[in-house]
Parts: C-alpha cells; sequence; structure tokens
C-alpha cells in the first residue's frame, strides 16, 4: 500500500468502454467547434433579433410592474410615517400622564 487514494474514477466499465465514451466526447466537442464555424450570418441576425424582442418585453414588463409597485410603496411609505406620529402622540400623553404635566 502506497498509502494514496485511489482518485481515478471507477464506474465499472471496461477499457474499451471507457475509450468509446471518450472518443464520443471528443466527436461531439469537435461536432459543436464546427457547428459555431459553419453559421451563417443569417442565422446570427435571427438569433440577435430574438434576443432583442425578448429583451423589449422584459423591459417592458419591468416598467408594468414598476408603475404598479410605486403606489403600494407610496402606501407603505405613508401608513409608516403616519405610525410614527401616532407613536410620538401615544409617547407624549405617557410622558404627561407619568409627570403630572397638563398637555
Amino acid at each position: 500500500m502506497t498509502g494514496r487514494p485511489n482518485l481515478e474514477l471507477n464506474a465499472g466499465l471496461s477499457d474499451e468502454e471507457k475509450h468509446d465514451l471518450e472518443q464520443m466526447i471528443i466527436d461531439f466537442q469537435k461536432e459543436r467547434a464546427t457547428d459555431d464555424l459553419t453559421q451563417d450570418g443569417a442565422s446570427l441576425q435571427r438569433q440577435i433579433d430574438t434576443i432583442n424582442e425578448r429583451l423589449t418585453y422584459l423591459s417592458q414588463m419591468f416598467l408594468t410592474l414598476d408603475r404598479q409597485i410605486k403606489p403600494i410603496y407610496e402606501t407603505i411609505r405613508l401608513t409608516y410615517q403616519k405610525s410614527e406620529i401616532l407613536n410620538q402622540r401615544i409617547n407624549t400623553l405617557i410622558d404627561s400622564i407619568r409627570t403630572g404635566d397638563p398637555l
């Protein structure tokens, strides 16, 4: 024993199966590389147009959500402001009662 762990992946494949699998991966990578190089300008332009359409749609959706969220934000802000004013008034009343001073 060398004391070193066996780091080789053993999935129960024979050497021939491992070689076939590696060859399939290499062939797939080569095919993808040649596909990328052989795309014509029209195909690339269609992809760019599709991306632009999707970006336009997402931008419109974002603006719509923004318009809907602004009134909700304003309502929450005003509610918080109102609660702070009410808390100040309650604290003033409590302090007045404790000290016995009239309001």
